[in-house]
């Protein structure tokens, strides 16, 4: 290489210029003598009509047609194009494309084949297949009023197929214009199939559900061809077009099926969602999610609502449980999709259990039992699952659980009310010392299982009232005594990592007060020395484990206890006298402890 080579820099190609600005004179030339020669075809065509002037123009647009093959072989681009879209335009004319509806179909038939054979002589001129697509159109137009009803779908739809199957494989000039002009009779042609998919009899909705889905699948497959991303607009626009428009078709034509097959349709479509959602990825996941998704969904909610409509409350109730197994799968299977999948699989399950109770195939109690049941089951999945979908589930089995009990509760069985919620009670108390072994850092997982210990210690209070109450027992502690040990447990783990008073200390008084109380006004039964005895215990328990609130509410009891024996068995001066003296004992030691002004000077200081 020499020097000057070396430094010899390349030159930057100027820009191209836009359009008009872009073509040449012979181009220019060109494309105005076609529009006057085409212009003044069309008129003559339209002023004078008769044989003899379609026959004129016929024979222009063979010669038209002969030029621009010599030119297509000769190499001449602008004009093999300029004479062919001529010719077409010649030929058209004679078939009196004024009357776009009215007039006869045959020619403009003929001529779109004939412009076909001359695509298939010239493939490099792109007005070939143009002129050939708008002579199909022309004839489908004229043809259109004599098509009888029950085919005219399938006529319209077969019109657009046509129209994407060249978009897909013809060149990008002609496929943009191609599928511009499809886009009328693909909404044409899908409303109508969507509308006999919903109202024609049972034996044409499948075949029009299947050319609307055939119509959408062609959508689709031009949406994977780049140059017609400017017609096509937003990616997602498309594939959720097409899925909407095909889970339409199929809920209407499955709808003249009865509801079982209703049901089915609606599994399918929670199916299709679900595989798409659990197995693909990639480019494809972003390509055929959004149809999986919408039309599956659309689908499944059309059915829903369809045999709601029907009050199909056993074909609900399979189609419930049938969706519970791929969105179970899914939730198995990818963990971003957890959060919704396991709590739907929940509700769905809960959804099939309770509508067996209209049609009598499930009685209310049987309805609970699968409902606990299932709370059980999703607890301990939850268990198990990161906090995301933890809580979504565990929210969802909340649900669930007071569904069942509110179904008991309509019933008025209240031994089942009982039994129910110390199941629940002693899960979800299980659920939250699971979920609290993880370290005390851990925000998230002691804030779940602080809210799990005060619900289950709700649901076993519940449970100790109602069998308080079936018992007839008029003893206080009978509510007492659980209120306490609810409270006890609505500290959880804080009853042995946190200071004893905040948590030890409300149950340990809701226990104490109300009994120590009674004790001492009725000391002639048995609970004085019930009341002592448990104040005993409670202090040397908490001494031996180091806790200070047993302690101090036991010797609290005791005391109580002691002086209100004693005051009832003294003399009323001398039960004032220690009464007052208590006060005073006890006011004394308060402002030793905090003085306030005159409590804390000398009495020689005082005047």
């Amino acid at each position: 290489m020499t020097p000057e080579a070396r430094t010899t820099r390349p030159v930057a190609s100027p820009p191209v210029p836009p359009f008009p600005y872009a073509a040449n004179p012979p181009q220019v030339l060109l494309a105005v003598g076609a529009v006057l020669l085409v212009s003044g075809a069309a008129a003559l065509a339209s002023v004078q009509g008769g044989p003899l002037v379609s026959g004129a123009l016929l024979v222009l647009a063979g010669l038209a047609a002969a030029g621009s093959v010599r030119a297509d072989r000769s190499r001449l681009r602008s004009s093999a194009e300029t004479f062919a879209a001529s010719s077409a335009g010649f030929a058209l004319a004679a078939g009196d494309v004024g009357a776009l509806r009215t007039g006869d179909p045959l020619l403009p038939l003929v001529l779109a084949g004939a412009f076909v054979l001359l695509h298939r002589t010239s493939p490099a001129t792109a007005a070939w297949p143009l002129a050939a697509w708008a002579g199909l159109q022309l004839a489908v137009l004229r043809l259109l009023d004599g098509v009888t009803a029950p085919v005219r779908t399938e006529f319209l739809l077969a019109v657009a197929l046509a129209g994407l199957a060249v978009a897909l494989f013809a060149r990008p000039l002609v496929a943009r214009l191609v599928l511009a002009t499809t886009a009328f009779w693909f909404a044409t042609g899908v409303l109508a199939g969507l509308q006999e998919a919903w109202t024609a009899g049972p034996a044409a909705r499948w075949p029009a559900a299947a050319l609307v889905a055939a119509a959408a699948g062609g959508l689709l497959l031009a949406r994977l061809r780049a140059p017609l991303d400017v017609l096509l607009g937003p990616p997602r626009l498309v594939p959720v077009v097409s899925g909407a428009v095909t889970g339409a078709a199929v809920a209407g034509a499955s709808s003249a099926g009865g509801p079982v097959v209703v049901a089915v349709a609606g599994f399918a479509g929670v199916l299709g969602a679900a595989v798409a959602a659990g197995a693909l990825s990639g480019w494809r996941r972003g390509f055929l999610l959004p149809v999986a998704l919408t039309g599956g969904v659309l689908l499944a909610a059309l059915s829903v609502l369809r045999l709601v409509a029907g009050t199909h409350w056993s074909a609900l109730a399979l189609l419930l449980l049938l969706t519970a197994a791929p969105t179970l799968w899914v939730a198995a299977r990818r963990s971003d999709d957890r959060p919704v999948a396991a709590p739907t699989a929940v509700g769905c399950l809960a959804g099939a259990a309770v509508l067996g109770l209209p049609d009598g195939w499930a009685s209310p109690a049987g309805a609970a039992v699968l409902l606990t049941a299932l709370y059980v089951a999703a607890l301990g999945t939850a268990a198990v699952l990161d906090r995301d979908s933890r809580r979504a589930t565990v929210t969802a089995a909340a649900v669930v659980a007071a569904l069942a009990v509110l179904l008991l509760l309509v019933l008025g069985d209240r031994e089942q009310v009982l039994a129910h919620l110390a199941v629940q009670g002693t899960t979800t108390l299980g659920w939250a010392w699971w979920t609290g072994r993880a370290d005390a850092s851990d925000a998230g997982a002691a804030t779940d299982a602080g809210t799990a210990w005060r619900v289950g210690a709700a649901q076993v209070v519940l449970a100790c009232w109602i069998a308080a109450a079936l018992a007839g027992t008029g003893t206080v502690e009978a509510w007492t005594l659980p209120a306490a040990g609810g409270l006890l447990l609505a500290s959880g783990r804080a009853l042995v990592r946190e200071p004893s008073w905040p948590s030890w200390g409300p149950g340990l008084l809701v226990a104490a007060v109300p009994s120590t109380a009674l004790a001492a006004l009725s000391p002639d039964g048995p609970r004085a020395v019930l009341v002592l005895a448990a104040a005993a215990v409670a202090m040397v328990a908490g001494s031996r484990a180091g806790v200070r609130a047993p302690i101090l509410v036991g010797a609290g009891s005791a005391l109580v206890l002691a002086l209100g024996l004693a005051v009832r068995a003294l003399p009323w001066p001398v039960a004032a006298a220690l009464a007052v003296g208590t006060v005073l004992l006890l006011v004394g030691v308060l402002r030793e402890r905090t003085p306030v002004a005159g409590f804390a000077a000398r009495l020689a200081d005082l005047r």
